[in-house]
């Protein structure tokens, strides 16, 4: 049984750019600390400005699509958003609890783990646009690269620019999706893909 439209969903717009805005941003700062471009203190602003921009308002964002039917933006805003959460709630119990710190080999698997969830997505998006399929495929990447760098200081440093690149990425859509909305064309560049996959 076929379930009758919303006509709300119809003009309501899309949350993309909030969200990308709130990844992009968090995944630069984070990362700016991962290549040791700022000092190890700044964690503590990071980590508050992630659980609230890119935790909260991801999520936020993506319950967003999923009332608009975009299952995809849904699930990527809603599981980044609680990836960010959920390090942002590790790092502070870290500091405030007497928890000992993860094995290596716990934290790599981890990172791992969302690096395939990554990968998984990157071929959701081989039926939308460039930009769009350069932040999962760098973010995918990035994950792999922390992964391999848990064990080695010079792989997590490179990995810190990656992330700077993709977060990068991510904020350029988000402003491009704006723009474009605004200017009701493609004004600045996503490469929406002519030949679909699938």
């Amino acid at each position: 049984m076929s379930k009758a439209p919303n006509p709300h969903v119809m003009n309501t717009t899309t949350a993309g750019p909030i969200g990308l805005t709130a990844f992009g941003v968090t995944t630069i700062l984070l990362n700016f600390l991962n290549a040791e471009l700022i000092e190890k203190p700044s964690i503590t602003l990071i980590i508050c400005y992630g659980m609230f921009h890119g935790g909260m308002i991801q999520i936020l964002a993506g319950m967003w699509e999923v009332y608009r039917g975009n299952i995809f933006g849904g699930n990527a805003f809603t599981s980044y958003g609680g990836f960010w959460m959920g390090f942002a709630l590790f790092e502070i119990l870290m500091v405030i609890s007497p928890l000992n710190p993860p094995a290596k080999d716990g934290k790599a698997v981890w990172l791992a783990v969302w690096g395939v969830f990554t990968l998984l997505n990157f071929i959701g998006t081989l039926n939308a646009n460039r930009v769009v399929q350069f932040v999962f495929a760098s973010l995918t990447l990035l994950f792999f690269m922390l992964a391999i760098g848990v064990h080695s200081h010079g792989v997590h440093v490179a990995a810190g620019y990656v992330g700077i690149v993709c977060g990068g990425s991510a904020m350029y859509l988000g402003w491009a999706e704006v723009m474009n909305e605004l200017a009701g064309r493609e004004l600045l560049y996503i490469g929406p893909v002519k030949n679909k996959v699938f």
